[in-house]
C-alpha cells in the first residue's frame, strides 16, 4: 500500500487537497483509504456527508476520521493490560485514576493517533492511504516517533522476557498476556515503520503568503532531518493573473514576491500552482472536477 500524506499549516487547504486527490485516485481504479489525522476533522464537511468513525462513501472511496476518545479508551486500556501482572491492585486503582486524566494532557492526540494510523496502515487492504494531516508540529512529531517506538518496544519487551525467565525457574510458568501484547505491538510498529520510511510519499500544502512559506520551511527541514524527502509542494489559492480591482491588485503584487520566495527556497521541488477559487470545494462531484483540473498528480 502507497501511503501520501498532505500536512501544512492550519487553513491553508490540506483536507480539500487531500480528499480531491482521494477522489481522484478512486475515480482511476484504486482503492482508496482516506484518513483525518486532524481532531477539528473537516472530512464531513468537505463531503457533506456524516463520516463518523468510517464511511464507505463511493465504492472504492472509504473514509476515516480517527475518534481520539474511543483511541484514548483503549490506549488506557492497554496500559492497565500491560501493567496487570506487575502491579499489586491498590496501585493499578491508582494507575487507572491517573490514566483517566490523560485526556487534558499535552502530547496525548499525537500519542492514540499515532497508535491508530498504526493500525490502519498496517492492516488495511488498500491501494493507497491518503492521510489529511494534522497542522505542521503534530505531524512532525508523529512522524519523528514512528521509528523510535519500535526499538523502544523491542528493549522493553527484552526486560519482560528475562522477568517470564526468572518467573519460570522459580517455577511460575503461566502465561503471560502483557508480553503477547508488547510483541503484538513491536511487530506492528516494525511494518509500520518500514511502511512510512519505504512506501510514503509526503506532500507538504502552502498559500502564498509569510506565515504559510515559513512553516512549510520548517516542514520540509524537519521532514528531510528524520529521512523522508519531499519532491512536491502544491501552492493553493492562488490569485488569478487577470485581476483588476485596485486591493486585488496590491495583492497580486505581494503574492508575485512570495512565489518567487518559494521559487528560491525550494528550487528542488516540483510545484503545483492551484488558483483560488470563486465557490468552495464541497461534496464529491466538485472535488472529482477540482481534481482534474489542478492536481496533476
Amino acid at each position: 500500500m502507497r501511503v501520501v500524506f498532505f500536512g501544512g499549516k492550519g487553513g491553508v487547504g490540506k483536507t480539500t487537497i487531500s480528499s480531491a486527490y482521494a477522489v481522484k485516485k478512486a475515480e482511476e481504479g484504486k482503492e482508496v483509504l482516506l484518513i483525518s489525522t486532524d481532531p477539528a476533522h473537516s472530512l464531513s464537511d468537505i463531503f457533506q456527508e456524516e463520516i463518523g468513525e468510517r464511511k464507505k462513501l463511493k465504492d472504492r472511496l472509504t473514509a476515516v476520521e480517527i475518534d481520539i476518545k474511543k483511541e484514548l479508551r483503549q490506549y488506557e486500556e492497554r496500559v492497565l493490560k500491560l501493567a496487570s501482572d506487575l502491579l499489586s491492585p491498590q496501585v493499578k486503582h491508582q494507575l487507572s485514576e491517573l490514566l483517566h486524566t490523560l485526556e487534558e494532557s499535552p502530547g496525548i492526540e499525537d500519542v492514540v493517533i499515532l497508535e491508530a494510523l498504526s493500525k490502519l496502515l498496517t492492516v488495511e487492504n488498500y491501494d493507497i492511504a491518503v492521510v489529511d494531516t494534522a497542522p505542521t508540529g503534530h505531524t512532525l512529531g508523529l512522524l519523528k516517533t514512528v521509528r523510535n517506538t519500535s526499538q523502544v518496544l523491542k528493549e522493553v519487551i527484552k526486560i519482560k522476557q528475562k522477568v517470564r525467565t526468572l518467573r519460570e525457574m522459580a517455577g511460575k510458568e503461566e502465561r503471560d498476556s502483557a508480553l503477547e501484547l508488547l510483541e503484538e505491538r513491536e511487530k506492528r510498529f516494525q511494518k509500520f515503520s518500514e511502511l512510512i520510511y519505504s512506501q510514503a510519499q509526503f506532500i507538504p500544502v502552502l498559500n502564498p503568503e509569510r506565515l504559510p512559506i515559513l512553516e512549510t520551511k520548517r516542514l520540509v527541514q524537519g521532514l528531510r532531518h528524520i529521512g523522508l524527502n519531499p519532491q512536491l509542494l502544491i501552492i493553493n489559492k492562488v490569485l488569478p493573473e487577470s485581476v483588476s480591482d485596485e486591493f486585488l491588485l496590491k495583492r497580486k503584487e505581494i503574492e508575485r514576491k512570495y512565489i518567487k520566495e518559494i521559487e528560491e527556497l525550494f528550487p528542488d521541488l516540483k510545484k503545483i500552482f492551484v488558483p483560488l477559487l470563486e465557490e468552495e470545494v464541497v461534496g464529491y462531484e466538485k472535488l472529482k472536477d477540482f481534481a482534474q483540473r489542478f492536481l496533476p498528480i
